[in-house]
């Protein structure tokens, strides 16, 4: 049996933890200055442009978990939470344990992840 309550609550926190990310990348990266748009010196800013580069690849991989939660969370206040966008069948009370923003079964994901 889901225990929605306790899931909503781990979500939460990710989301929580997500965003406090997402806020540290961005005080973090070397380029969030609008005056260190500008590359002035290509040897000395070869690295802070490569931090810049990684800090924009984790920010979106950020934002991909955040959408993901978001819509978990839209789920529970709806009433459809925990079922496969694919099937329509619930999603394995172990999946949602482990990745409670899974939007696919388990059998739907291997699918999907097949067809990449």
């Amino acid at each position: 049996m889901i225990q929605i309550n306790n899931l909503r609550d781990k979500i939460e926190k990710h989301r929580d933890i997500i965003l406090a990310a997402i806020r540290r990348l961005k005080k973090e990266d070397p380029f969030a200055n609008e005056d260190r748009a500008i590359i002035v010196e290509p040897a000395t800013d070869a690295a802070s442009l490569l931090g810049h580069e990684q800090a924009v690849i984790l920010e979106d991989k950020l934002k991909s978990d955040l959408k993901e939660i978001e819509l978990a969370l839209a789920k529970i206040k709806d009433g459809t939470y925990g079922l496969c966008e694919r099937c329509g069948k619930k999603i394995e009370a172990g999946r949602l344990a482990v990745k409670p923003q899974a939007t696919y079964c388990l059998k739907c994901r291997k699918i999907f992840d097949g067809k990449k």
